[in-house]
């Protein structure tokens, strides 16, 4: 009943569900009956233990010959009977320990699980919803959420075996005298059931923690992007402040919940000792009880009183960390819910013309959408896309490189429509060289097999020299010079180039530019044109361009505006 009373708060019942489902998971379930099996054993043997106490006190006097239990003890020695016991308290120590090696096991497998199917079915899913999400949305979910379902899993376990415990000691109460038991019982459950209120305001602050961390997570991650322009804009002491605030509301926050815990555990332990000392008055006033069984069921009652008050933080417990299950668990839905089109069917190889006929995006609220759009581009020829901030341009290279489907027209390769079904193999035919070049750690040659994990050295100078990229020869250790987290060692110029080789070892149809080119000097600006113009040899070049010499060498210009193409 206690066990029960503690899950029932709004939205409890669901959640539960859903972590019941993830425990039966193959790679939890053994894990999970370890847990419970641990909890029994560890619970039963405490019960047991206190019931002993009874044959142990007969022993010990003749007149409580006619005791429950006595008789158990008639003819066993003393010795044997406190040899019993210890090999009780033993056999229950040794439970305690697998049970808690049972919860840190099957709480890291959730959190792994979680996560992990968190990231698996975020990278499944459509680009137009993975750039619709919230900046740090995915980063908070994944680092701090998740991790706070461990500590979820941890109350719920704890609550299980209290929920044992409890009742063998109940049960072991009932088995020494029902009626002082039952008093106790009643007892105890009112003073838990007026800690409701106490268990919903855990769970709203619970809800509340995860919105904090959500926003100090979206703070962080703008500052980390932004250190150049805080700098040169002096808004460091403005930055620090308002990270210093969203901390201080996280730490609020967390107090709350710890002083809300507190005051429940202190006037739980005052309400349990009132009831505790009102079932033995009773036991000794009204029931006439001997004192070997007084002195048992207090034993039973003194024990019982703090393990009502652990019920009670760690129902809080749950009840305050809960919410970031549900977080999790709807951000997985939602990432299902959007997973990209399986590749199915093989797309065509881009020969002749990419088509797009009356096409049309559109953004709930936001700017960026098509409408209209009637296009052919030939292959093997350098286009550009350009025009005002918000028309478009990004979301037309999209759906040329099959990132996102069109909701309305047609996109079709040599005549042939490209279906949903086709645009993951699309995909694998075009490469994609955004604004901000995306370097990883490592070097030279660990980006650029990035792109072929196979490729040979004759094949990655081959794209460098083709990216006009030939200052890697200079580099220490050439291919092997390490770049620096995020490429930093290098200058903007070259990760660009280096971002394109690496786009060149795909060997694609279709190679996309998003403002490439936007933020170089005119040396590298140049350099990097001259290699688009010479790649339109064995491949098609769309770049996005507001300016520059880009437009100046294309084969065709697509100007945009307001989501529709006019005349250049």
């Amino acid at each position: 009943m206690i066990f029960i009373q503690a899950l029932q708060h709004k939205g409890a019942a669901m959640v539960m569900r859903q972590v019941l489902d993830e425990l039966r998971q193959p790679a939890m379930r053994r894990g999970s009956v370890r847990m419970l099996c641990a909890s029994l054993l560890a619970a039963s043997t405490e019960g047991i233990g206190f019931v002993l106490l009874v044959p142990l006190l007969a022993s010990l006097d003749a007149e409580a010959s006619n005791l429950p239990l006595a008789g158990f003890a008639s003819g066993l020695p003393l010795s044997v009977l406190l040899a019993l016991f210890v090999a009780l308290v033993g056999l229950r120590a040794g439970a305690e320990v697998w049970r808690v090696l049972s919860v840190q096991d099957v709480s890291r497998a959730l959190v792994d699980s979680l996560r992990m199917n968190a990231v698996q079915n975020m990278l499944g899913a459509r680009w137009r919803w993975l750039s619709g999400l919230r900046e740090g949305e995915a980063e908070a979910l994944l680092v701090s959420d998740i991790d706070r379902c461990a500590y979820a899993v941890e109350m719920l376990a704890t609550l299980v075996r209290l929920a044992l415990a409890l009742a063998a000691l109940l049960a072991a109460a009932i088995v020494v005298s029902p009626p002082a038991a039952l008093v106790a019982i009643a007892g105890g459950l009112f003073a838990y059931l007026l800690f409701a209120p106490v268990r919903r305001k855990a769970r709203m602050i619970g809800e509340e923690l995860s919105a904090r961390h959500d926003t100090v997570h979206t703070q962080l991650s703008r500052t980390m992007r932004g250190l150049r322009v805080i700098k040169s804009f002096g808004k460091e002491s403005e930055h620090a402040r308002m990270l210093e605030n969203g901390f201080s509301a996280l730490r609020r926050t967390e107090r709350a919940y710890v002083g809300s815990s507190a005051i429940a555990q202190a006037i739980l332990q005052v309400g349990g000792g009132a009831v505790t000392a009102l079932a033995i008055w009773v036991a000794v006033t009204t029931l006439s009880i001997p004192l070997p069984t007084v002195l048992v069921l207090t034993a039973i009652f003194v024990r019982a009183l703090p393990l009502i008050g652990q019920v009670q933080a760690h129902a809080q417990g749950w009840a305050h960390a809960s919410p970031a299950f549900e977080s999790a668990r709807k951000f997985i839905g939602a990432s299902k819910a959007h997973a990209d089109a399986v590749a199915s069917a093989p797309a065509p190889e881009f020969k002749s013309v990419l088509s797009l006929r009356d096409v049309g995006v559109r953004f709930a609220g936001r700017q960026g959408a098509l409408s209209g759009i009637d296009l052919d581009i030939a292959s093997n020829r350098l286009v550009v896309i350009c025009g005002p901030s918000g028309s478009g341009k990004s979301t037309l290279a999209d759906i040329c490189s099959g990132l996102t489907f069109p909701d309305s027209g047609t996109v079709a390769i040599n005549g042939i429509r490209l279906e949903l079904s086709m645009l993951c193999s699309w995909r694998s035919r075009t490469a994609y060289v955004q604004q901000e070049a995306v370097i990883f750690g490592g070097t030279v040659r660990d980006n650029l097999r990035f792109a072929d994990a196979h490729a040979t050295e004759d094949q990655m100078w081959a794209a460098l020299e083709e990216a006009h990229a030939g200052f890697v020869r200079d580099l220490p250790d050439g291919l092997d010079c390490p770049v620096g987290a995020t490429g930093r060692e290098l200058s903007g110029g070259e990760k660009q180039r280096i971002a394109l080789a690496r786009a060149l070892l795909r060997s694609p149809d279709l190679i996309i530019l998003d403002e490439a080119t936007s933020a170089l000097d005119s040396a590298s600006e140049k350099a990097i044109a001259e290699a688009l113009r010479s790649m339109t040899e064995k491949t098609t070049v769309i770049a996005i361009a507001h300016r520059g010499i880009l437009p100046k060498l294309a084969d065709q210009v697509i100007r945009l505006e307001r989501g529709g193409v006019v005349a250049p």
